[in-house]
């Protein structure tokens, strides 16, 4: 009997060590868990509307997601923020308070209106999508946008049969101006014939304004193709309510139908892995360059409906191949709405005049 219980109480004893190594094991692989996700670097990102706007928001929170999670890096964000002071200033406070030291700001007039929170944090690295606001822990990024507005345009140029095409625009800024004078030479390259009606909403997403405009060049202009630089999709919907054509803006699909020819594509994944990577691994110097295009596959049209015929998406792929190869969009004589000569033939605009000073409306536009 004594044998026995002392077999048990050894098998007890034995039990006991065993659960309570596994136990240290189990807290100690936590420990290291928390240990690594605290040396992780921490990137705050600060964006204009929710995440599953089926629009900008959207593309921008799935290319963020997979750079951070390509690059290990810990993912802060912030979302549903307008282009207003107190409410951006209040989301960057809260980052900064948490012991962020890389901020990245997705909308346009974010680092201006927070260029004074900017400067007084010279310890915080802040990127932004503008070239307007300089500091030296800022950097800017974005995308060639205006490529792929290019190719809309000769998209739009090539299936029109009014010769009347349309496009709603946001604000009169530089990133509005740059993409819209892309898209008029994209469509007058393709078809000389066309008139291209240009509307403005002065808001990112007002989808009372964004309808009415879309409305009003149906109406008034007779337009049968409609583009559009807004977050949303209000006017997709309003030009298949109307049956005419449109070209989505950073849609990634066609969850509409076959109205919607295609739409502007833009990769952020591979935008955010590019700064990223170059910060982590302490990359900085004056002459970065955060502008990636069609060479890097960076942006682009979406896919194609099956309504734009095979001789169209031809001529479309062969922009494409022209512009890899080193095609300027912004060459030749061009002429702005007010008669002043922008570039003659031979020339062409440089990047900086195109980040910084295209304030001004190419020729051939109708705002009605």
């Amino acid at each position: 009997m004594r044998s026995k219980i002392t077999i048990a109480a050894l098998a007890a004893v034995i039990i006991f060590f065993v659960l309570l190594f596994v136990s240290f094991e189990r807290i100690g692989n936590e420990d290291a868990g928390k240990k690594a996700d605290s040396q992780k670097l921490r990137v705050g990102f600060v964006l204009l509307s929710d995440t599953a706007d089926n629009g900008w928001n959207e593309t921008h929170y799935k290319g963020i997601k997979a750079a951070c999670d390509s690059l290990d890096v810990q993912m802060v964000l912030t979302d549903e923020i307008p282009e207003e002071r107190a409410p951006l200033e209040k989301a960057v406070n809260d980052m900064l308070a948490q012991g962020l030291k890389v901020i990245v700001l997705t909308s346009y007039s974010y680092p201006i209106i927070i260029k004074d929170i900017i400067n007084a944090h010279p310890d915080v690295m802040f990127f932004g999508i503008n070239w307007e606001m300089e500091a030296p822990n800022y950097k800017a990024y974005f995308a060639r946008i205006y490529q792929a507005r290019y190719l809309a345009g000769v998209l739009a140029g090539a299936m029109t049969k009014t010769n009347h095409v349309g496009y709603v625009a946001a604000m009169k800024n530089i990133q509005v101006y740059r993409g819209l004078n892309a898209f008029i030479l994209g469509v007058k390259n393709t078809n000389p014939k066309a008139k291209v009606y240009v509307r403005w909403t002065n808001s990112w997403n007002e989808g009372n304004a964004e309808i009415e405009n879309a409305n009003k060049l149906i109406d008034s202009s007779g337009v049968d193709v409609i583009a559009f630089h807004q977050d949303r999709s209000y006017i997709i919907e309003t030009a298949e309510k109307r049956g005419v054509f449109c070209i989505g803006n950073h849609v990634e699909n066609n969850k509409f139908s076959s109205k919607m020819l295609s739409s502007i594509a833009l990769d952020w994944g591979i935008i955010y892995k590019d700064f990223l990577q170059d910060y982590i691994q302490k990359k900085d110097n004056e002459n970065m360059d955060y502008w990636l295009g069609l060479e890097k596959d960076a942006v682009g049209l979406a896919f194609y409906s099956s309504e734009v015929p095979d001789s169209v998406k031809a001529l479309v792929n062969g922009a494409i191949e022209k512009i890899k190869g080193g095609y300027n969009i912004f060459s030749g004589k061009i002429v702005d709405s007010e008669g002043k000569v922008r570039s003659e033939d031979g020339e062409s605009i440089s990047d900086e005049v195109l980040r910084s000073e295209m304030e001004w409306l190419i020729t051939g536009a109708i705002e009605p």
